[in-house]
């Protein structure tokens, strides 16, 4: 995780974006007197959406933590994908 405050960023900004982009790097940007920002690529962020929903309700937390666990356990089944939707 790399960081850089506003000036530093303006002067690279090409550099830091791409560094964001195509490292996966996150970036902090340290602004002085004001809450830093973090810049990270929008797949990244979409994850960590997706997660946040997912986790939001207890429900959703405890079937994940059973889905797992039985994953773990080799409790599965094996579906072909062609008969999913017949």
């Amino acid at each position: 995780m790399e960081t850089t405050n506003a000036t530093e960023l303006r002067k690279n900004l090409k550099r830091k974006l791409d560094t964001v982009s195509k490292d996966r790097e996150t970036l902090i940007i340290h602004r002085s007197g004001e809450e830093d920002i973090v810049m990270l690529p929008i797949s990244e962020y979409n994850s960590w959406k997706e997660t946040m929903y997912l986790l939001s309700t207890r429900a959703n937390r405890k079937n994940l933590e059973k889905s797992i666990e039985q994953a773990e356990n080799g409790d599965t089944v094996r579906i072909e994908i062609d008969k999913l939707w017949k």
